[in-house]
């Protein structure tokens, strides 16, 4: 099934209705797997891009027209990067991810299928990764994503047993609920784990959830104006259950805005199984604790590729799409392993309260 014609024909209808975003491709490891390819996302020309309002609905599950398996299933090893791009159309022309008004946390959900062409609707979708807002850098996770050129990426975990998912990556955009209901822009990747564990999916009642119906629209996560001129109350509180963390497996916070073929710094390893449950999967800071700023040089050119601090030519990570700190080793991240001891202070924020 090839998705090119329709991506032309929407192209030339770009100017006729209003772009907001779409889900169109995957990478595995930093490679295309091709437009279109391996997903339940939106391709049809009236549609295309348009929102899910209704939290009810079926399409919350794996988009618009998330009913209708895709022809392929990708294949991933257990460990691997896979990303996922946001287009304001199909086709990429007009360029684009989202329209920046659109402000709004992200997540990635996952559900195991028995086979790829299941329903999507239902039970046991969990999740593998979010990001709402950053209060120190003043950041949605959309405003990362668009910095990031429309990427988003996670790592399959090493311990997810091997079997074919639905892969979910979620926007929620909370620009206007003056005007009506908060948008969610959303597609599901068919995708086959291999390599991974041998053992059944087990995943804690508490981290499972139904889609849809994981989300209410009394939930506060949905009713929070990121209208520049809305009166906010933060934190921002993230909807949904909590992120699902396999044992010994990497964060997939630390590659979520990083570049398609970037390396992933060898200091990505995260701190020891205590030290993240103590400081909820390594968030960094806590609201209760404000980060300490210390030396801080607010004026320094902003780190474009993950590297910082002295041996990077003076980079700062400060709002940077990699995370605001700066690690002993000259990379940007926001986990302990980067905005704990040895945290380079010039070049972004540190915080060793946590440890």
């Amino acid at each position: 099934m090839k998705f090119f014609p329709i991506l032309g024909l929407t192209a030339s209808l770009a100017g006729t209705a209003q772009a907001h975003g779409v889900f169109s491709t995957i990478f595995i490891n930093g490679k295309s797997e091709g437009d279109g390819k391996c997903l339940r996302t939106s391709f049809t020309v009236d549609k295309t891009t348009g929102p899910i309002t209704d939290l009810d609905s079926a399409e919350m599950a794996c988009g618009i027209v998330g009913q209708t398996p895709a022809p392929e299933t990708c294949s991933i090893k257990a460990g691997a990067k896979l990303s996922f791009e946001f287009r304001l159309w199909p086709s990429g022309s007009p360029p684009g991810t989202i329209d920046g008004s659109h402000l709004g946390p992200m997540a990635i959900y996952a559900k195991q299928v028995p086979s790829a062409s299941q329903d999507p609707t239902g039970a046991s979708w969990f999740k593998l990764w979010e990001y709402g807002y950053d209060e120190t850098s003043h950041t949605w996770a959309t405003e990362k994503l668009i910095a990031n050129d429309g990427i988003v990426s996670v790592r399959i975990p090493s311990a997810m047993p091997t079997g074919q998912y639905l892969i979910r990556p979620e926007i929620i955009a909370l620009h206007n609920l003056a005007a009506g209901p908060a948008q969610f822009y959303t597609g599901c990747a068919q995708i086959s784990v291999e390599g991974g564990s041998s053992k059944s999916l087990d995943i804690p009642a508490q981290h499972k959830v139904s889609i849809p119906g994981y989300i209410k629209a009394s939930d506060p996560a949905v009713n929070f104006n990121s209208h520049p001129d809305a009166v906010k109350q933060f934190p921002y509180i993230l909807g949904g259950p909590k992120v699902h963390e396999f044992p010994g497996t990497k964060e997939s916070g630390d590659i979520a805005f990083s570049p398609l073929d970037g390396a992933i710094p060898a200091d990505s390893t995260p701190a020891p199984t205590s030290a993240i449950a103590t400081s909820t999967a390594a968030s960094i800071p806590k609201a209760s604790s404000p980060p300490s700023y210390g030396g801080v040089d607010k004026g320094l050119a902003i780190s474009r590729d993950g590297t910082c601090g002295a041996s990077s030519s003076g980079l700062t990570c400060l709002t940077s799409v990699y995370g605001d700190c700066c690690s002993p080793k000259g990379w940007c991240g926001s986990s302990l392993a980067y905005c704990g001891a040895g945290c380079q202070a010039q070049f972004g924020i540190c915080n060793t309260e946590h440890l």
